[in-house]
């Protein structure tokens, strides 16, 4: 694309031809030196030129690029990491990236995806063997030269595309395509986790489809570490090796050596590119066990523990939000029919009635959805199991279990609204042996809230103030099966009974549609944990500091009272909520 008005017209000595991409960390130019040798010129925003973080770090990552050398990356070829804007040349390699040819001439077969493997090996072989790791390998980082593909951008936090990258620290990769470890411990990173990239980008090639791909950055990261990949489509021998290269354990991953041998096993002619496998469970994880769609969480002794899928979910999103990646814009990409209300259900835009009463804000409050007991003195407001009585003279708030249904109630709830994977098998969260309830469509929507306000309406008839819709973000734990707007959906019918009765509605969690909470109706918020995830702020901004806080740690806590005691009400529990007098109980505040 030709040059905008205010591009430079040189850089470094090379006149500036041609503008190759943008993106949120600067502008790549096609740049040609005095002698007429082309090079690509990647020129740092200056915002970013600003920071002195990252200008540490491109330093040490420029020199650290000079070293790799092969026939499948671009070499480094000049750089000024200490100029006003820093900038990086390499060699101009004429070609489409993967992405553009997937999406122009479809996936690759045969030969063309036998070279695209073997020659990704031997580029990662290269960069890995000067001491790095790529971390942000996808298939717009791919190169297709007519003499073999090319690896670009290694090491370097750069994107020039559309899709949302992530950096902070050493946090560097496209979600699609980044590893496990990435998420969980990015400072820690290994070549394993380019073999995992490459897994993702192969499956990639050769079916037109990421094997992770949520409906956003988060619900991605959430499966990229912890459901099995998708590799519908993906034929044998091929099948077989991204199974092995994306074993959520790095130690489980084949060697480049090993990976090099067992790729030129793949086919070199259409013809013999083998048969598709029919979708099969894959193995998530070290233990080798496939996961199936209807168990995603690991099976676990004794009694759940509240707070611990909390922590593994929010984790994620502090992970993302803080690198940029907007948490708020999960939308559910969804069927419009199923996620689309039936004229029944409430319009867009729904309004609290005056009859409702808020809760205090900054107040002492006690979190006992595992069991009643005596508040505290001072404390102002309690949120109980709807079966339990309200506490006298406080605000109550009256907890429901609205998506999911209890171990001991399953067999309460008509068979189809239980959700059921494709082998017709409940779909349960097992982190507390609950059946998922379905509510992809209108009709299930509508029946479900029909039995859900009766529990509403036992609430406004035991004197509670407002009511409290649990497990909310279910969808971010089965987005094989749920999508956001279908969660909305559900809960404006909710609110909508709610606040005919005159009871308040809480946003329980969910910091992903925090941005909705105006048009759904809902008036306050219970999170747990926001503190020891840094959601708080999140939380407080949307719903104007009415934010109930619970949190399970002495971190948690400590966090909590330091910087929202002067705010946000904040309680810590045991992760069991047990009541007081039971083993386990804990119960602190600041």
């Amino acid at each position: 694309m030709p040059l905008s008005p205010g591009d430079p017209e040189s850089i470094g000595g090379y006149a500036l031809v041609d503008r190759l991409g943008s993106g949120g960390m600067g502008v790549v130019y096609l740049g040609r030196s005095e002698s007429g040798r082309q090079v690509a010129v990647k020129l740092v925003h200056p915002a970013y030129a600003l920071d002195e973080e990252f200008r540490t770090r491109f330093r040490q990552e420029v020199a650290a690029a000079r070293r790799v050398s092969g026939a499948f990356t671009a070499p480094v070829v000049d750089a000024d990491p200490d100029a006003a804007q820093p900038w990086m040349a390499t060699l101009y390699v004429p070609g489409r990236t993967l992405a553009d040819v997937v999406a122009q001439d479809g996936p690759l077969r045969g030969s063309a995806l036998r070279v695209l493997a073997l020659g990704l090996v031997e580029a990662l072989r290269d960069i890995h063997r000067v001491g790095m790791v790529h971390r942000d390998l996808k298939p717009s980082n791919v190169l297709m030269a007519e003499d073999g593909p090319r690896v670009i951008d290694f090491g370097i936090s750069y994107a020039v595309d559309n899709e949302a990258l992530t950096v902070t620290g050493r946090l560097i990769g496209t979600p699609p395509f980044m590893s496990p470890e990435q998420f969980a411990a990015p400072r820690e990173v290994t070549a394993a986790s380019d073999v995992f990239s490459l897994g993702s980008l192969l499956v990639y090639a050769a079916t037109g489809s990421r094997p992770f791909d949520g409906s956003s950055p988060y619900l991605t990261g959430y499966q990229v570490m912890y459901e099995p990949p998708a590799l519908d489509g993906v034929a044998e021998p091929l099948r077989g090796i991204a199974v092995r290269c994306l074993d959520k354990a790095p130690s489980a991953r084949p060697e480049l050596g090993e990976l090099h041998e067992l790729l030129r096993a793949l086919p070199d002619t259409d013809a013999s590119a083998g048969s598709v496998a029919p979708a099969a469970p894959v193995p998530p994880g070290p233990s080798g066990s496939a996961a199936t769609h209807h168990q995603l969480s690991p099976a676990r002794s004794g009694p759940p523990r509240r707070g611990l899928r909390r922590r593994v979910l929010v984790g994620l999103v502090a992970a993302l939000a803080v690198t940029g990646l907007s948490i708020a814009a999960v939308r559910a990409g969804s069927d419009p029919e199923s996620a689309s209300p039936s004229p029944s259900e409430p319009a867009t835009t729904a309004t609290a009635p005056a009859a409702v009463t808020l809760p205090p804000r900054h107040v002492p409050w006690d979190y006992q959805i595992g069991g009643a007991y005596p508040p505290a003195a001072g404390v102002r407001v309690v949120s109980r199991s709807y079966e339990d009585a309200p506490a006298p003279g406080l605000y109550n708030i009256c907890n429901i279990n609205a998506f999911q249904a209890e171990s001991d109630a399953e067999r309460d709830w008509d068979a189809d609204l239980l959700l059921r994977a494709a082998d017709g098998k409940v779909v349960h969260d097992t982190d507390w042996d609950e059946a998922v309830l379905d509510i992809r469509t209108a009709a299930q929507r509508e029946r479900i809230a029909a039995r859900l306000d009766t529990w509403i309406d036992t609430c406004a008839a035991k004197g509670y103030r407002a009511v409290e819709p649990d497990n909310y973000d279910s969808f971010t734990r089965f987005p094989s099966y749920l999508k956001a707007a279908q969660a909305e959906a559900l809960m404006k019918l909710l609110v909508a009974h709610a606040h005919a009765k005159g009871l308040a509605v809480a946003q329980k969690n969910t910091a992903e549609l925090v941005s909705d909470r105006a048009s759904l109706g809902v008036d306050f918020a219970i999170v747990e944990e926001c503190a020891e995830y840094d959601e708080c702020g999140t939380f407080a901004d949307a719903f104007d500091d009415n934010v109930l806080v619970v949190e399970y740690t002495k971190k948690g806590l400590t966090t909590a009272c330091a910087d929202w005691s002067g705010t946000l009400s904040v309680v810590r529990r045991d992760e069991e909520v047990a009541p007081e007098g039971a083993d386990g109980f804990l119960r602190e505040t600041c």
